[in-house]
């Protein structure tokens, strides 16, 4: 399983990653880069607060293909929305970064001996 160490470096250089390219499309600067990979660190732990990691087979719901795909979609429609206020694209940017972030979380368990239940367990 990998730890929750692991987890935040990879949200980390996923959120400085999505700043870069939300300030190269946009053409204005987004949040401080190094805000939003300390954001996306932290949403990276998302999944473990909906379901502990107290045992081996805590990966229900929270943790499977279903739910990745829901979170996928999501963040798909939050990258296409075109806001039209500055609040607006503050909310869009930041579910952006969480989307992304609980993402990466469930990629990197995928990739375990466990992986992840297709619904749930």
């Amino acid at each position: 399983m990998a730890s929750g160490r692991v987890h935040a470096i990879a949200g980390f250089v996923g959120g400085v990653a999505i700043a870069a390219h939300e300030s190269r499309k946009t053409g204005q600067s987004s949040l401080d880069i190094f805000t939003s990979g300390g954001f996306s660190a932290l949403a990276t732990r998302l999944p473990d607060v909906l379901e502990p990691a107290v045992n081996p087979n805590h990966r229900q719901f929270f943790h499977s293909l279903l739910f990745s795909a829901v979170v996928g979609k999501f963040t798909y429609e939050c990258y296409q929305w075109k806001p039209e206020t500055q609040t607006e694209e503050l909310i869009r940017y930041l579910l952006l970064l969480a989307g992304s972030a609980y993402l990466v979380h469930l990629l990197l368990d995928f990739g375990t001996p466990k992986g992840l239940p297709i619904i749930g367990n």
